[in-house]
Parts: C-alpha cells; sequence; structure tokens
C-alpha cells in the first residue's frame, strides 16, 4: 500500500476550502469576503484537523529529491497571506521546487482554551490572513511548484525541545545577533503590523485608550487621528471582513515553521536548501559559516534584478515559472549543488569558484534574448511598472550569502536521526541560501479572478 502524500492531502484540502468558501464562483475579495463566518472558520479547522491528523506519518511523507536532478528549497520566513506570494516568485527561477510550511493552526496541538474549532472567534483575524494566503499561491501548489507541509517537529515534542534547547544555546552564544541595527530595523515593519493588526475590530474608544498608553507625549488630537488610522487600516487589507467590534483580544499568529535547527533538519531529510528573506535569519547564518567559499561565491551569485516581476500579477510571474523559462540559471545552480555533495568544502578551491562564475555569466548571457522576450510580454501586460527596465546580474555579496554550517547541533540532529531510525538524506551538512526578496520591493497583485480555477 502506497503512503499518502503531501501533495494528495493539499488538494483535499484546497477542495474543502472551496466547498466550505464557495472560493471559484466569486470574481473579488469583496465577494468572497460576504461568505467568511466564525461558523465556517470553525468547520474549516476542523476539517484540516481531519485531513492532517496526529497520526500522520509526516517524516515519511517530505518530499525527498535528489539535489543533483531537482533544485528543492525550503521556505523559512514569516508564513504571511500579504507577502507570501513575494517570497516565493522571484525565487521559484532560481529553483524547481519550494517548500512552504502550512500557516494554518493544527487543532491537535493547541491548548484546549485557545482550540481553533471551539474558540473560532479567537483566531479570526489570523485565519483571514492564512486564507488570503491559501488562495494566492493555489495554483503554485496545484503546478507542483510549491509543495505545502506542515513540520513533523511541531508533532514530535520530544525532538522539538531537543531542538528548541540547542536553539536557545546558539543564540546565547551570539547575543550579537539582535544587537545589529540593520537586522533590528527590519524588524520593527513586521512589529509595527502585528501592532496594527491587533487594534483590528476594536473600537475607536479602545484604540485611543491603548494609545494613550503608549503614545504618553502624543497629544489628545495625535491620539484621535492615529486611531483614525488605525480603524481605517483594517479596510485596506486585501481580504477584509467585518466582523464588528470584538469584545476579546484576537491571536495574531505570523509563524515562520520553525527555527534553524529544525529547517536544517528539514534540509538534510529533503535534499533541500533553505532561503529566507529576513535580514535577522541572515545573520544566524552568517555566524555560523566558517568556509570562505560561500562569501566568494555569495559575491559572484547575487541574484538577479528581476524588474519585469515588480508589480506584476501572480499570474504572469507563475507563468515565467511554468513555462520553464529562463531554465539555464537553474541547470547550473544543479550543477553546482551536485558538486558540492560530492566536494569536501575546504577543498573547494578558488578555480572552482571561477569555474562556476563563467558557467553563471554564460547563461545569462545565453538569457539576454529570453530577459527581452520576458521584459516585452511584462510591458504588456503591466506598462507603467516596467517602462525603461533593463536587466542586469547584480554583483552584491549582500544578496545572498550561502554559509558552511558547522556546528554543535549537527551532532544533535544526527543523534536524533539514529533514535528514531530516519535516514538523513544528505551526507553532508545542509547549507543555506539567503535571497535579497525585497530588491526592487517586489508587489504582486493578487485579483481573485486570477488565483482561481
Amino acid at each position: 500500500m502506497s503512503t499518502i502524500t503531501y501533495r494528495e492531502l493539499n488538494l483535499k484540502f484546497y477542495d474543502a476550502l472551496n466547498q466550505i468558501f464557495q472560493i471559484n464562483k466569486h470574481k473579488t475579495w469583496a465577494d468572497l469576503a460576504k461568505e467568511i463566518t466564525i461558523e465556517k472558520i470553525s468547520e474549516t479547522y476542523k476539517i484540516f484537523g481531519e485531513i492532517f491528523p496526529v497520526s500522520l506519518d509526516r517524516y515519511n511523507m517530505l518530499p525527498q529529491n535528489d539535489p543533483t536532478e531537482k533544485l528543492t528549497s525550503i521556505f523559512h520566513g514569516i508564513l504571511d497571506g500579504e507577502t507570501i506570494i513575494g517570497n516565493i516568485a522571484r525565487y521559484s527561477l532560481y529553483c524547481d521546487e519550494i517548500i512552504v510550511f502550512h500557516p494554518l493552526q493544527n487543532p491537535h496541538i493547541t491548548q484546549s482554551k485557545y482550540n481553533p474549532i471551539v474558540n473560532a472567534s479567537l483566531w479570526k483575524r489570523t485565519f483571514i490572513n492564512n486564507l488570503y494566503f491559501y488562495i494566492v499561491i493555489q495554483k503554485w501548489v496545484k503546478a507542483e511548484l510549491v509543495h505545502l507541509i506542515e513540520n513533523p517537529f511541531s508533532f514530535d515534542f520530544e525532538t522539538r525541545k531537543i531542538l528548541c534547547d540547542e536553539a536557545e544555546k546558539r543564540l546565547k552564544r551570539n547575543p550579537e545577533i539582535f544587537e545589529d541595527i540593520e537586522s533590528t530595523k527590519e524588524l520593527d515593519e513586521p512589529m509595527l503590523e502585528h501592532l496594527k493588526k491587533s487594534f483590528l475590530g476594536k473600537n475607536i474608544e479602545i484604540i485611543e485608550n491603548t494609545l494613550k498608553e503608549t503614545h504618553p507625549t502624543y497629544t489628545i488630537s495625535q491620539i484621535k487621528e492615529l486611531a483614525k488610522e488605525l480603524k481605517q487600516y483594517e479596510k485596506t487589507l486585501p481580504l477584509y471582513v467585518d466582523f464588528g467590534d470584538a469584545n476579546t483580544d484576537d491571536i495574531i499568529v505570523r509563524g515562520s515553521g520553525g527555527n534553524l535547527e529544525m529547517v536544517e533538519a528539514l534540509c538534510r531529510l529533503t535534499g533541500a536548501h533553505s532561503y529566507s528573506s529576513q535580514k535577522i535569519i541572515l545573520k544566524q547564518l552568517e555566524v555560523r559559516g566558517v568556509n570562505p567559499f560561500w562569501t566568494k561565491f555569495g559575491a559572484l551569485y547575487s541574484g538577479l534584478n528581476l524588474t519585469y516581476l515588480d508589480n506584476a500579477d501572480t499570474n504572469f510571474a507563475l507563468k515565467i515559472r511554468e513555462e520553464e523559462r529562463i531554465g539555464g540559471l537553474r541547470k547550473v545552480l544543479r550543477e553546482l549543488s551536485s558538486f558540492l555533495e560530492k566536494t569536501e568544502l575546504d577543498k573547494i578551491s578558488d578555480d572552482n569558484i571561477l569555474s562556476f562564475n563563467e558557467k553563471f555569466n554564460h547563461e545569462v548571457k545565453k538569457s539576454e534574448v529570453e530577459w527581452m522576450k520576458i521584459l516585452d510580454d511584462a510591458q504588456k501586460v503591466n506598462a507603467t511598472a516596467i517602462a525603461g527596465s533593463t536587466i542586469a546580474a547584480i554583483i552584491d555579496p549582500t544578496k545572498i550569502i550561502l554559509p558552511a554550517i558547522t556546528i554543535p547541533s549537527t551532532i544533535v540532529i544526527t543523534e536524533i536521526y539514529k533514535k528514531k531510525g530516519l535516514k538523513g538524506y544528505r551526507a553532508k551538512d545542509a547549507y543555506s541560501v539567503f535571497v535579497d526578496l525585497k530588491n526592487k520591493k517586489p508587489t504582486f497583485t493578487s485579483d481573485l479572478k486570477n488565483c482561481i480555477f
């Protein structure tokens, strides 16, 4: 009997979402919003728990790909509906498959007083963001470019504790990470978003009273003006549902799927590399890397200024990937992956680096005609965002850093594998890829009609 796959379960869940919210029958987000009720949110969590029960063997369900044949990446970042497309559309040009964590809270691993089936009203704001997440990446999932999984360590409490303890030790060894101005500044934006979302559904008086405490230097008129702006903010969200003023606080969750140790272990189990758009994750990876190859190659292979994807509809971004355009770049990266699988990191010479640099540049030159064709197509779709754009390789080591991972947690992970009878798919330590996906601040429009079938 064949093992059930995540793909089968994910498609089953998408069918359930469509039945509950009649997604395919609506043309706008506003129309869809009218379908969303507390009762339907509760029903969705119940069905999600039935499709993904605790008894699933989440380790054996993980996708396992030979890195020499299929380049797979794990997205390690905030699982947010409003940013997820920007975090996968660009990077999908660099790899064959992207593994993304399910953002929805599984009721089986939730404290009873917060159970989303029984207390769905506590999760309504987070759920709306999650629903938007699922809808905008739906075509990517069905095209098998995105592979949705649950973190198996979330259901394996013993191993989860071990890996969390290792993460805590690592952070204590490197406290300077959170003193990095650039990284902490980056955290300000999601914290501000979290603050704004904490006011969703609150009446104006509660918002004003809270702001008086958090902004003691503000005048009464400033407080009232800010409260008014925050009250209007909710209506600017892509999927806005008016639940009326709430009497209780909502649980606002924007998880990342797991810490570095968990993602590293999953990379080794799946044959994948990880990537993130968060500088704080980059900093954590940098302090774990010791081999100069990664810094050298990071300067050579730094990503492309894909301006034709700025302000593009998700359909256009998906079409580029489905048509296998710019496939030469993925071929070079698969060659790199194969080379690293067979070579000790400390034996990689400058000649090796130069060779990959030449291959990469050759593929870029070969693709110039294709770049211009993509630009031409993009201008037809969105002329204002593309006018005057050019394509160029950016040689900037801050865009992609590939640090070697040689840390104590690797030993811990190996012991976990032995104890559970798991086979680490990769013989070597996984390496992580950081891509500055915020280059040119990509924004993808996601009209509902272009996200459904």
